[in-house]
């Protein structure tokens, strides 16, 4: 069973039979390292659904001092679950080391600074989201690079934007875990993906796939432009 000892193959049996999953797919699972950017609800919502599914190793930058209940959340829903402090927020290569050796990071907010470069530096995968009153973005950059010289010369800009209604958060949360799980599981499929829930009568979710093509956004071919193309979710 794809070195899954009994344990686990009795813990997660429901998910090794689907087909989408399998027991190389549940070894996928267990073996991922997820990096939390800030703290709230829409990452702690994440944390709870990936620690569920498996994921045991979690790397949390956080603004406040809820690590420890986030480790004792984590604990209860997977008991291998472990929660590693790491000190945010970061600059310039600095978010190299912090990225290295993880498989997805998960970004609460659209901020501006060298954590996407960094990510590309590293070939590791990126779902950034961002909530409002009404609606919820989900921006997922799947592997590109790896790229050793790509520039990680980008002023911080972050916001202070505060999460929106409980309910919104843990929606985006539980969107941002089934896009960590569909990337660890298919290792593949389009560079990047934008998902858009806006909650309102009449209003249709989207999915749009980012033709981002190129290995390095600096030097891989000139791709300065993405062209998105607009389609529903259930087309």
């Amino acid at each position: 069973m794809s070195g899954l000892d009994p344990q686990a193959v009795g813990r997660y049996s429901r998910q090794i039979a689907l087909p989408e999953v399998g027991s190389l797919g549940q070894a996928r699972i267990l073996a991922a390292r997820i990096v939390l950017v800030v703290d709230g609800l829409v990452a702690e919502t994440a944390a709870r659904y990936l620690a569920g599914a498996g994921v045991c190793r979690f790397r949390s930058m956080a603004r406040g001092s809820g690590l420890g209940d986030l480790a004792g959340v984590l604990a209860e829903l997977n008991p291998d679950a472990r929660v590693e402090a790491w000190p945010w927020p970061l600059e310039g290569t600095a978010w190299v080391s912090a990225l290295e050796e993880q498989t997805v990071v998960l970004r609460v907010g659209f901020d501006d600074d060298a954590m996407v470069r960094a990510a590309v530096r590293v070939a590791v995968p990126v779902v950034a989201v961002r909530t409002d009153a009404a609606s919820i973005d989900v921006l997922s950059l799947r592997r590109h690079g790896p790229c050793p010289h790509l520039c990680l010369d980008v002023p911080a800009c972050l916001s202070n934007a505060t999460e929106s209604d409980p309910g919104i958060s843990v929606l985006a949360g539980a969107l941002a875990a089934c896009e960590i799980l569909d990337i660890v599981l298919r290792q593949a499929g389009p560079r990047a993906r934008h998902l858009r829930l806006v909650l309102g009568p009449g209003e249709e979710p989207l999915a749009q796939d980012i033709p981002w093509a190129p290995e390095c956004c600096a030097c891989g071919g000139g791709a300065s432009e993405a062209r998105i193309p607009q389609q529903k979710l259930h087309d």
